[in-house]
């Protein structure tokens, strides 16, 4: 699906991608510091790349109904990356929801939580590349595949 000849999932999908490592950084800079400046910071950069990565996972998966029935191979790749970067979303929702149920007084972190997050952002990294490659090698989201 595209808007003004751009395709809406790759202009949308860099806002996720950039903001959980940034998210995952801030947190690890409110257990070090203890300021909780960084977890206010750290909360509205993990509630707008979850906004956006729901819109962004919309306009994913009604480009997966480009991909042609004959490429089964194509599909597969698609709905891998779909499913990692999913999987991602949903950890990062529930996390922005716990942070939420806490607003405004929030905690001074946990280094358990951390740790999920540097394995999500780590997980993220695997579905991205998996997702340019359908764009560059498959051409998926550019032009119809027949």
């Amino acid at each position: 699906m595209k808007i003004f000849g751009h395709p809406i999932h790759m202009m949308l999908l860099h806002f996720p991608a950039a903001l959980f490592p940034v998210e995952c950084l801030l947190y690890g800079l409110l257990i070090y510091t203890h300021n909780v400046s960084f977890a206010f910071a750290s909360f509205w950069i993990l509630v707008c790349g979850v906004g956006i990565g729901w819109v962004a996972a919309i306009f994913g998966a009604l480009d997966i109904t480009s991909i042609a029935a004959e490429k089964e191979d194509v599909m597969k790749k698609a709905l891998l990356h779909g499913s990692i970067n999913g999987v991602v979303l949903i950890g990062y929702t529930v996390m922005a929801y716990s942070m939420y149920l806490s607003y405004p007084s929030f905690h001074e972190g946990s280094v358990a939580v951390l740790g999920i997050k540097v394995f999500l952002v780590l997980l993220l990294m695997v579905g991205n590349f998996i997702g340019g490659s359908l764009v560059l090698d498959d051409k998926v989201g550019i032009k119809l595949i027949q």
